[in-house]
Parts: C-alpha cells; sequence; structure tokens
C-alpha cells in the first residue's frame, strides 16, 4: 500500500512538473524591433547644426528621431527598440518618458541613459492593433561627448540616415580670480542637481573669510551626506580651471564647519562657513539638491553663492543658473480595412395604363358638308427626344377621296406614360368610318406601338454582402494556437494519470 502511495505522488508530481513547464512554453516573449527607417534633425538654439555652428564642450542641443516601421513589421507588447547615439554625442540626464497618440493613448515609453548612451523603447499592444503606417516621433537633449572629443576640431558622424558635420571649441572654462560656480542635473537622477564651486583660484591671502550659499529657489533641498568642502596646497600659478584643479590632491576637507539652514519641513535649503583665514589656498565645494517638486519643461533652476573676508571692502556673490532637460514623443498608426463591392445590374419593365378617356360631341343643326380632296401621299416622321428615353411614331396616311357627311366615332386613346427607369409602351388606335354613296361604312384603324429602352438600377450593397458585417481583418500572430495545443496536451496527460492513479487503487 505505501507503496501504491508513493507511486500515485510522484505521478501527481510529475504531472505538476509537466503542467508548470506548458505553462511557461506558452509564455510569448518580447523581441527587439530591428526593421525600421530613422532621420535624424539636431539644432542649436533652435536652428539647424550646420558645419558653421560652432558647438562648445557642455552646450546642450536638440535631437529629434523621426521612425517609421514597415507594415510588415511585428510590434507586440513588451518588444523593444534601442537607439545608440553616435559616439560624437552624449545623453544629459536619465529621463523616462511616454510616446503617446494624439488623443492620449499611450504607444510606448522611452528612456535615456547616459551610462549606455543609449535611448530604449518599450513598445504597448498600440501597434499590434494599429499595424498599418507606424510612425513615431522622439525628441530629447544631447551635448558633445567630451570624452570622445579630445581637442577642438571638425568631427563627422552619422545619425540614423543623417550625416553631420560637427565644428568642436574643446573648452574647460575658466576658474576665474575668485570665483566659479556651475551646475548641472546628476546624470541618473532628473529630479537632483549637482553643483560645483572653485573658490580663490587666483590662491591670494583671504582674512575671516566667510562663505554662504543659499539654494532655495524653486524648492531645491540639499542631498543629506553630499556637501564637500575642501582646500588645496599653493600652487607655483593660478588656478586654470576645474579640470586643472581636481588633478591635484586636497590636503583639508573642512565640510564638518559647515551651519545649515533649514526650512519649516526640516530639510536644509543652505549653508554657512565660516573659515576664517586663508592663507593663498585655492578650494573646491561640491554638493547635490533635490527638487521637491516638479517643474515645467525647461525651467531655470537658480543658485546664489556669497563670500566675504575683511582684507576686502565688500563681499562678492555669483548665480548660477541650471536648465532642467527634458523630452517628448509622439507617434501614430492604423488599421487596414478590406472593402468589397459587388455591384448587380437589375432590369425592371413598368408598364403604366392610364384609364381610356372618352370624348363625346354633340353637335346640334346637322350640319352635312359635301367635299371632294385629292391629296398626294403623305408621310410624316416625327422624332421625339427625351432624356433618357426616344420615342419615334410614324404615321401613314393613304389617299382619301371623301364625298361625305363624316360623323366621327369616339376615340379611345390609351396613354402609357413612363418615369425613368421604366420601360414605356405606348399604343394608340383611331377609327374612322367612311360613307360613300349609301355603302357600308368602311373602318381603317391605324395602330403604332414605339419602343422604349430600358433602364437598369444598379444598386451597390453594403461590404459583407449587405449583411452589415465586413470580413474580419486578421491579426498578427502571437502563438496562441501553440499554446492551446500544449495545454490540451498536458490535459490528455493529466487525466491518463487518474486512470493510471485508479488502477493502482483498485489493485
Amino acid at each position: 500500500m505505501q507503496t501504491t502511495k508513493a507511486r500515485v505522488k510522484r505521478v501527481l508530481a510529475f504531472m505538476s512538473l509537466l503542467v508548470l513547464s506548458l505553462t511557461v512554453f506558452t509564455t510569448v516573449f518580447a523581441t527587439e524591433v530591428t526593421s525600421y527607417t530613422i532621420k535624424t534633425e539636431i539644432k542649436v538654439d533652435n536652428q539647424p547644426l550646420t558645419a558653421d555652428t560652432k558647438i562648445t564642450t557642455g552646450q546642450t542641443m536638440e535631437a529629434t528621431n523621426e521612425i517609421s516601421f514597415p507594415d510588415s513589421q511585428q510590434i507586440n507588447a513588451g518588444d523593444t527598440l534601442v537607439l545608440d547615439l553616435p559616439k560624437e554625442l552624449g545623453l544629459v540626464t536619465k529621463l523616462e518618458f511616454p510616446i503617446v497618440h494624439e488623443n492620449g493613448e499611450v504607444i510606448a515609453n522611452a528612456v535615456t541613459d547616459p551610462s549606455t548612451q543609449k535611448v530604449t523603447i518599450t513598445f504597448t499592444n498600440y501597434f499590434t492593433e494599429n499595424y498599418k503606417d507606424k510612425v513615431m516621433t522622439l525628441k530629447y537633449n544631447v551635448r558633445p561627448n567630451a570624452a570622445n572629443l579630445p581637442k577642438t576640431g571638425t568631427y563627422y558622424f552619422t545619425f540614423g540616415s543623417t550625416d553631420f558635420t560637427l565644428n568642436y571649441n574643446k573648452d574647460d572654462g575658466e576658474a576665474g580670480d575668485y570665483e566659479m560656480k556651475y551646475g548641472y542635473q546628476d546624470p541618473q537622477n532628473p529630479k537632483r542637481i549637482k553643483w560645483r564651486i572653485v573658490l580663490n583660484a587666483v590662491q591670494d591671502k583671504l582674512n575671516n573669510m566667510v562663505i554662504k550659499d543659499d539654494f532655495s529657489d524653486s524648492g531645491q533641498v540639499l542631498v543629506e551626506g553630499s556637501l564637500r568642502a575642501v582646500r588645496y596646497a599653493t600652487q607655483p600659478e593660478k588656478i586654470p580651471n576645474e579640470a586643472a584643479l581636481l588633478k591635484l590632491d586636497p590636503i583639508d576637507n573642512f565640510s564638518k564647519k559647515a551651519e545649515f539652514t533649514r526650512n519649516a519641513d526640516g530639510d536644509i535649503t543652505g549653508f554657512t562657513i565660516n573659515f576664517g583665514d586663508n592663507w593663498n589656498w585655492a578650494m573646491y565645494i561640491e554638493y547635490t539638491t533635490e527638487l521637491k517638486s516638479a517643474l515645467p519643461e525647461g525651467s531655470k533652476v537658480a543658485n546664489v553663492l556669497e563670500w566675504s573676508a575683511s582684507n576686502f571692502d565688500k563681499s562678492r556673490s555669483i548665480n548660477a543658473l541650471t536648465r532642467l532637460e527634458s523630452a517628448s514623443g509622439s507617434g501614430s498608426g492604423d488599421r487596414t480595412t478590406t472593402t468589397t463591392t459587388t455591384t448587380t445590374t437589375t432590369t425592371t419593365s413598368t408598364t403604366t395604363t392610364e384609364e381610356p378617356t372618352t370624348t363625346s360631341t354633340t353637335t346640334e343643326e346637322p350640319t352635312t358638308t359635301s367635299t371632294t380632296t385629292t391629296e398626294e401621299p403623305t408621310t410624316t416622321s416625327t422624332t421625339t427626344t427625351e432624356e433618357p428615353s426616344t420615342t419615334s411614331t410614324t404615321t401613314t396616311e393613304e389617299p382619301t377621296t371623301t364625298s361625305t357627311t363624316t360623323t366621327e366615332e369616339p376615340t379611345t386613346t390609351s396613354t402609357t406614360t413612363t418615369e425613368e427607369p421604366t420601360t414605356t409602351s405606348t399604343t394608340t388606335t383611331t377609327t374612322t368610318t367612311t360613307t360613300t354613296g349609301g355603302g357600308r361604312p368602311t373602318t381603317t384603324t391605324t395602330t403604332t406601338t414605339p419602343g422604349g429602352p430600358t433602364t437598369g438600377e444598379t444598386a451597390e450593397p453594403t461590404p459583407g454582402g449587405g449583411t452589415g458585417g465586413g470580413r474580419k481583418k486578421l491579426l498578427p500572430s502571437t502563438g496562441e494556437v501553440v499554446a492551446t495545443g500544449l495545454v490540451i496536451s498536458g490535459v490528455i496527460v493529466l487525466i491518463g494519470a487518474i486512470v493510471l492513479k485508479r488502477k493502482i487503487s483498485n489493485k
């Protein structure tokens, strides 16, 4: 009995693993989209980048990628597209932004990553449903990649299918004599700004030096632990720029001298350093602030540094501005609609007969007229053309010699009226009675039947045979058929295991 139970447990465990495997194999894995064309435009201060445009180290430019996909390129939810920047360009900061249709529907989500110099796009199912005429546009900022541009000169690169010439001016900046300050967005966190300060590059003696910094503008607060303030040994010559200073090793860290200013929430919005006498030392201060609330795209964030010394008549200050980078994307697609038009020609013949009209004329005072008339045979042809039917009536009168008293019998006229698109048939019967010399009257009957054209109406049915439904569109296969087959196989194996268990139990 124990052996039987053990076997049953092993069978059930095997079945569980099998079902789990089937579930894994039916999963549709995301793939990278590789079939597309890309056109790029780069602007500097809203003007196209040309060979005559001078670009300096750190200067930002706006890149616009226009991407189109052939209808044959299937794009499913989770699929990705990766754009590699040319090595001459670099991304400013990590930005995450949606690519949206004008109706607000998200087509994809994009990420710019300075650590890899790539733009990665992850698609939703929008292009799965709208797989015709697929297009996207991305806009984001780039700047010269100083690491790959060692010196001033002309560089050439291709971005997508567009060739560019970069007239590059390598500039490490100048520290100035006494103060220099700038800021930039953290490459990995766009909500954070890194600030850099160089003081006393000229290496003057500054008595009772006091340094103050206020970064409360736009709701900035200090990222605690990021403040670093150091000084360097006196150099034979003035420090030309930040790059030259950072090649040196600091001899002292005076960060602990900072006294912080806090807001009502307890966040740090500034600091003061009472340094004391500066004996010809260059100083370097760096720290990071964080924005507590989102700002509009393209906003500039300010930061004010002020310092004073007792051997200077008045304090000095510098106001630094940093522009916040932004990115955006848009796109669209369409669906394929198949319309089937069937034209059926129907000929309808309709004859409308009005009631006969009888005209009776009574003449008082009978009149007897004796007339002998001889006329040559006369043929009269009258043709009347009306759009869209043509009626031709021909009447031929025989020569008649009449010496009579004529009494006209009632005339019956039958008129058929035809309106487009029907067929008109008109029959006219005229009866004439002639009596000569008291003999038997002679009756002559003339019948004219003109033929008419046949007009057909064409009815155009609705697509799909007039039932209101067209052909169902075919979407790209995503593996559902294979998945269904595998699941059915798993169910069959499971049923077999249950039957096996019952047989073992019966034994």
